[in-house]
């Protein structure tokens, strides 16, 4: 297969994806959880089917705050309730208000998180984020020297490309921005970089075979096919593992497990996807460059 001669579609491809979805998140507004924005959440298994708006309206009535009130996934009884930032007082009126109305509900939980948690989580998050890409660039740059600084900066393209991605996706579907999101991101950069270097090690091993006469182009394109089954067996058994864990999410209402595997599941065929066709096209169009530049 020749993954090189459409190398403007992949590319066009995600950069049409990226935008449209960050694009969309923007608009209608990312959901960011109380893990970064700070609040206090409530939430029960009602055992019975509620109207959002009477919960709303008797929330209001005891805090005078609009509140957020979800019917969670895996049933109509269970709700959540997200406010911004209140007393502990407050929040018992409101569960004993919930109680007198839906006298067999389950006992609530509730998680209380200061605004400046919230921000310092945030500027932990970016850090990891960060540090863990600094040093990817470094380990690929000494790693793979003979193919030049290009291929650490290519593979971090790469790695970028697979976060945006995610935030894309985070955006259309309007998943909850919370730990799991950085867990998700941290995840992702480990697998895909992993990816990047098999391809990129072929690469290396193939160029020192090769005489002068044979096309850059060539030895990419064959380095990917040798290693395209290995990929592609590597991905199918991760997301094998993924999926179970998706499944049983569902069917027993894991919400922390939905909220970590279900991106997950799109950030592991984002990064299968970047390592043979947006990193190597990317790393072809700077070495084809520099070659020229050089003749």
């Amino acid at each position: 297969m020749d993954f090189l001669k459409y190398r403007y579609l992949w590319i066009s491809i995600s950069l049409v994806v990226i935008i449209s979805g960050i694009t969309y998140g923007l608009v209608t507004g990312y959901r960011f959880d109380i893990d970064f924005m700070g609040g206090t959440r409530i939430q029960a298994d009602l055992k019975t089917e509620f109207d959002n708006n009477e919960i709303e309206d008797m929330v209001y009535e005891i805090i005078e705050l609009n509140p957020l009130v979800q019917k969670m996934s895996g049933g109509d009884a269970a709700v959540s309730i997200t406010t911004d930032v209140i007393t502990e007082e407050q929040a018992n009126k409101i569960i004993e208000q919930l109680k007198i109305k839906f006298p067999d509900m389950s006992e609530p939980t509730t998680r209380n998180i200061q605004p400046a948690f919230g921000k310092n989580l945030i500027e932990s998050s970016i850090l990891a984020v960060t540090v863990s890409l600094l040093f990817t660039l470094v380990y690929v740059a000494i790693r793979f020297k003979t193919l030049g600084f290009s291929a650490a900066i290519t593979a971090l393209v790469a790695l970028l490309h697979d976060m945006l991605v995610i935030l894309s996706f985070y955006g259309i579907f309007k998943l909850p921005i919370n730990s799991s999101f950085v867990a998700v991101a941290l995840t992702i950069v480990g697998y895909s970089i992993n990816d990047t270097i098999i391809i990129y090690d072929r690469i290396r091993e193939n160029k020192r075979k090769i005489t002068k006469s044979t096309d850059l182009a060539k030895t990419i394109n064959d380095s990917i096919n040798q290693t395209l089954t290995r990929t592609i067996n590597t991905t199918i058994s991760t997301l094998t593992a993924v999926t179970v864990v998706l499944v049983f999410a569902y069917i027993f209402n894991q919400q922390v497990l939905k909220e970590f595997s279900l991106p997950l599941t799109i950030g592991l065929v984002s990064g299968s996807y970047s390592t043979i066709f947006i990193a190597t096209s990317l790393w072809y169009m700077l070495e084809n460059r520099n070659l020229k530049k050089a003749k």
